[in-house]
């Protein structure tokens, strides 16, 4: 291993060894590390400067999960709560669920719709050209394409009541490669994170635009800028799979709607039977 790789090794380890979620004392902890880091490597000034901003946590001892519901109302399955920790990592404390930032609450329930990347034009074809309506749906989707974010605006505009969202190994996993921890592939147990604002820049959604700082005029919260107003979960491919799998309704109108799992990426609404998503 070259001094270069070591290096490399070393810092990306020490600033993944533990969860860091913003606003947490760990995180605070890695950031007066890297303070103390520049000033060693001969930095003039590494200043720390308070901000005041919204941020969203999950629910550490109840987290979210998807249910299928069969018509008697008997839940028959449901996605994973916690991702299984990698051979090494079993004792690492504060791992933290599954979730997307800034996802309201909410336990809607109804019919599944697979909307492919959840684009304007993934929208338009299922409403205008397969007569297919996503209102008052929960709508599957999966990541790539466009921000997740806009996913999440397209769904509500297009009515749904609820999005999942899932990485498909069509999208996130390279040809002969293993899932970590043997290779670097994304495990089919792991959900992608990440805000599901819509700001397209303006930081944060209490500030648009300014500085979120104690002297900057401050919107209500439920007044905030992009914050999504459908309940947003992500889950695994794994678990996406089994929702997919129990999808009826039309065939997909074309290859590219198709990823990599072994299901037949059916659109919906609805599955085989009877019963509901929730």
């Amino acid at each position: 291993m070259s001094s270069f790789t070591s290096h490399f090794y070393f810092h990306l380890s020490s600033f993944t060894a533990l969860p860091h979620l913003a606003g947490t004392e760990q995180n605070l902890l890695l950031a007066k590390k890297i303070q103390t880091q520049w000033k060693e490597f001969g930095l003039d000034s590494a200043d720390l400067v308070h901000y005041d901003v919204l941020l969203s946590y999950p629910n550490m001892t109840n987290a979210n999960y998807i249910s299928v519901m069969d018509e008697h109302g008997i839940e028959i399955f449901k996605t994973s709560y916690l991702e299984p920790p990698p051979e090494g990592y079993e004792n690492v404390t504060n791992i933290v669920p599954p979730y997307n930032a800034f996802s309201p609450q909410g336990v809607p329930e109804g019919e599944l719709v697979y909307v492919n990347y959840a684009r304007t034009e993934d929208f338009f074809k299922l409403e205008r050209e397969m007569n297919i309506s996503c209102t008052g749906k929960i709508v599957i989707a999966r990541y790539g394409k466009i921000f997740r974010g806009n996913k999440v605006k397209n769904a509500m505009l297009a009515g749904a009541i609820g999005i999942i969202l899932y990485s498909d190994p069509a999208d996130y996993s390279a040809p002969g490669v293993q899932p970590y921890p043997k290779g670097w592939n994304l495990p089919g147990t792991t959900a992608q994170r990440g805000n599901v604002l819509n700001l397209n820049g303006a930081g944060d959604p209490l500030t648009p635009g300014y500085p979120a700082k104690e002297y900057t005029f401050r919107l209500d919260v439920e007044d905030g800028v992009g914050i999504p107003q459908i309940p947003v979960h992500p889950i695994g491919y794994n678990d996406a799979e089994v929702l997919l799998r129990y999808l009826g309704g039309a065939a997909p109108p074309d290859a590219s709607w198709k990823g990599s799992l072994d299901v037949d990426y059916n659109i919906g609404p609805g599955f085989t039977g009877h019963g509901s998503f929730r």
